[in-house]
């Protein structure tokens, strides 16, 4: 530990609140994905034993909504289970990364550093599938911005909103985000949970009532700030389609800058490397890959929470010059 240089301590910190902050961020992913599948199974098993039958077209239409929410929501819930394993299992390697800061990986102490480079691998795999997903979460926000901006077009055109028949799940979110007289009907989307099967039953008659009453009010006339408020949205949707890109390039860095400390370790012998091993670590030594490589995964790491905290305030932003603009014409 007397090696540690004043850079490390500094680097052991921020590597120390990541240990702390990823692994409870994990677990607390875990434990909502298992209440709220709970739940929805529940109100699942509810609505497929439910016989009666809808004859309004609102009351149909309301049914359907209610019955993909719910389906949505199992998906949802299910893939971020899932990521929260991967998300926990990157925390926990911090224990063995934040000791490496200090040199304590040098000594036998919790298992050396054949344990950090196990810790590597571990977090490794679970980046590689987190990078997947942020893709994925890109291209979804990407697709969802423009999805709004044609929804919030053919608004703008109509007085009313009366084919409800091909009223999306997400699409009837979109025109109920804006209320202040009522939460959210689709109560399940927050993990509410209520005690018993038979508030569960009443809770999800309530929400296909509500959902109905609101199909009714959109037939008749749907506000014009709906639009406008749909266009600011989807310009706020774009912008974290673009920080998702953000985060991509930052961990795909670090898992770059990783994957060259175990590459390194597994393959010691300079000489003995084949030559696409060699292009992977930049025809570098195995000394400088390794500095190199740790020092660009610790960096892109420390770099990623500024943007995840500044984030936010951008898309104030673009919500408070869109407002301006409103006020101003």
């Amino acid at each position: 530990m007397d090696q540690t240089t004043p850079l490390e301590i500094l680097i052991s910190i921020t590597q120390i609140y990541a240990l702390v902050t990823v692994s409870i961020a994990g677990v607390k992913m875990i434990s909502s994905s298992i209440k709220k599948l709970h739940l929805i199974s529940r109100l699942v098993s509810l609505q497929v034993e439910r016989n009666d039958a809808k004859k309004e077209k609102n009351e149909v239409v309301a049914r359907r909504i209610v019955t993909e929410s719910l389906l949505q929501e199992s998906d949802a819930a299910i893939r971020h289970f899932f990521v929260g394993v991967n998300v926990f299992a990157i925390g926990i390697s911090f224990v063995w990364l934040s000791a490496n800061s200090y040199h304590i990986t040098s000594t036998d102490w919790i298992g050396g550093v054949a344990a950090l480079i196990h810790a590597l691998t571990v977090a490794e795999i679970a980046l590689l599938v987190l990078l997947y997903y942020m893709v994925k979460d890109a291209r979804d926000a990407m697709r969802k911005s423009n999805d709004m901006k044609k929804f919030a077009a053919n608004l703008s055109k109509s007085k009313g909103f009366a084919e409800v028949d091909g009223l999306t799940v997400e699409e009837f979110g979109w025109l109920s985000a804006d209320e202040d007289d009522d939460a959210s009907p689709l109560f399940w989307t927050n993990g509410d949970a209520s005690s018993d099967v038979a508030a569960d039953g009443k809770m999800l008659t309530k929400a296909e009532e509500a959902v109905a009453t609101k199909l009714a009010k959109l037939a008749k006339s749907v506000d014009p700030q709906v639009a406008e408020s749909l266009l600011v949205k989807a310009d706020v949707c774009r912008f974290e389609g673009l920080r998702e890109y953000v985060y991509l390039v930052l961990n795909f860095f670090a898992f770059y800058g990783y994957a060259a400390c175990i590459l390194v370790y597994y393959f010691q012998n300079e000489e003995a490397q084949p030559s696409f091993m060699r292009t992977v670590l930049l025809h570098l030594p195995n000394a400088d890959a390794d500095w190199l490589g740790n020092a660009v995964g610790d960096f892109m790491w420390t770099v990623e929470p500024i943007v995840i905290l500044g984030s936010p305030l951008v898309a104030q932003s673009i919500t408070k010059d869109a407002k301006k603009k409103e006020k101003v014409a």
